[in-house]
């Protein structure tokens, strides 16, 4: 009889332990629906890109590098000068997606930076234009010099 009474007892602390943990289970729930709102109503090629994107920047944490407090924008550093800038509010700036790549190589290759406009101030780029912007000058999407020369070219998705 005791062994039966200590399974009930167990069973009702155990339920409620359950129960108890609902709220908290369901409240994390909430969260990340909320969080993953966009990525979760991806479907098709949507989903299976920026789950590959994830994957990438799961390898490899330290490529992704937060440039909200200079640019309002996320950078995507993937090595060899070559970076990819996502806006956090797209619908503010015509800079929706910022390419800027290390110019040295094109550079030595005869580029004649002559005749592209300087790199301006965040958010006067012109959609689909290159720029330049010469070695040790303030890049405006990283709020500090850049080691090398740089060309940068802006995208609007809108």
């Amino acid at each position: 009889m005791r062994c039966i009474i200590f399974i009930f007892l167990t069973f009702l602390m155990t339920g409620r332990l359950f129960a108890g943990d609902q709220p908290a289970a369901q409240d994390e729930l909430t969260t990340l629906k909320r969080d993953y709102a966009d990525v979760l109503a991806l479907q098709g090629t949507s989903k299976d890109e920026i789950l590959a994107i994830a994957r990438i920047l799961r390898a490899n944490p330290k490529v992704a590098i937060d440039q909200t407090a200079a640019s309002g924008e996320y950078c995507l550093n993937s090595g060899l000068g070559t970076m990819v800038h996502f806006a956090t509010q797209p619908e503010r700036t015509p800079e929706d997606v910022v390419y800027e790549f290390d110019a040295s190589g094109l550079i030595a290759a005869g580029l004649d930076t002559s005749r592209l406009q300087r790199l301006p101030e965040r958010g006067r780029m012109t959609p689909g234009v290159w720029y330049f912007l010469p070695k040790g000058q303030q890049d405006p999407h990283h709020a500090h010099a850049m080691p090398g020369p740089t060309i940068a070219i802006a995208v609007n998705i809108k």
